[in-house]
């Protein structure tokens, strides 16, 4: 062991660090606090004038409790609702037109539906396809909307599946132009040959219900799936199978008009294994025209 005087030599040279025993005392200290321990549970209890004066321990911090407000708890976010679904837009014809096509007469009517910009197929047409023949006849026939070649004639019908429903026509001893009309639902060609548009069957349907109750026909034979919807109010998701087979009625101007359904001309060339359904269809529609008094020359079915 160092002595104080080594001890402070080596402190001075920066020579260290100095090891020493937990209980060797340390020789820099002063003598008066160089005392020895007492080994343990042999130690005096010093007098308190003894004793180094202690600070009193600081209080303990005072924790304060800050009154929370109540507050409302917030609701956790649900899943986020879903995009309302798209509205279609309603078109609606002019009042002007819509005021005058009561009262219209056959010609008149015409021209008030080639002056129809009720929707967007207007910009699109070549012709507006009216009608094949008029007023006068018994049996009226409505197809569902013009092709490319009735969009360039400006006559429905006149495309195959027009020579198609001309052989129909035949089988039954019915003559196109002399012994029927012929009528689409729309009168103007949806671009490209697409499906109709809601609101564009809406504006044309003016037009074909004044159309019946000027030709005050007997007999009906509906044609495609847009037709029946139209005048037989259908949903979209009742197929013309389930239509088939049994007489409808339809409001033509407050006369109640017997109609049979069958499929269109260009389904059956598109699906030639239907048209045996359709021979069945028109078997009914001859049986119709009978019950309503109209009785043609049985001819051979010549379309298959």
């Amino acid at each position: 062991m160092l002595s104080a005087d080594e001890s402070r030599l080596w402190e001075a040279l920066e020579i260290g660090p100095q090891w020493l025993l937990r209980e060797t005392p340390d020789p820099l200290l002063p003598e008066t606090s160089l005392a020895r321990p007492a080994p343990a549970g042999q130690r005096t209890v010093q007098a308190a004038s003894d004793s180094p004066v202690r600070r009193p321990a600081p209080p303990a911090p005072v924790r304060r409790t800050v009154p929370v407000r109540a507050q409302t708890a917030e609701p956790m976010p649900g899943p986020a609702a879903p995009a309302p679904a798209p509205q279609i837009s309603q078109t609606a014809l002019d009042a002007d037109i819509l005021a005058k096509i009561p009262a219209a007469d056959w010609e008149t009517l015409r021209t008030l539906a080639e002056k129809c910009a009720c929707c967007r197929m207007a910009k699109s047409r070549q012709h507006m396809v009216y009608a094949e023949g008029g007023p006068g006849v018994r049996i009226a026939i409505v197809g569902e909307a013009p092709g490319s070649e009735e969009d360039l004639q400006g006559i429905p019908f006149v495309g195959k599946s027009g020579q198609l429903l001309t052989q129909m026509l035949e089988s039954l001893g019915i003559t196109r132009k002399k012994d029927t009309v012929i009528l689409n639902v729309l009168k103007c060609r949806p671009p490209g040959n697409r499906n109709p548009m809601p609101e564009e069957v809406a504006c044309c349907e003016h037009y074909l219900r004044r159309q019946l109750e000027l030709v005050q026909p007997d007999v009906l034979l509906i044609m495609g799936r847009f037709a029946v919807q139209t005048l037989l109010r259908t949903t979209p998701d009742q197929s013309i199978g389930s239509q088939r087979g049994r007489v409808h009625t339809v409001d033509c101007g407050g006369r109640s008009v017997r109609a049979v359904v069958t499929y269109h001309p260009s389904y059956l060339l598109r699906s030639p294994d239907q048209k045996a359904k359709a021979w069945e269809d028109l078997v009914l529609f001859r049986r119709t025209l009978h019950e309503a008094g109209i009785d043609m020359p049985a001819r051979t079915k010549q379309w298959m």
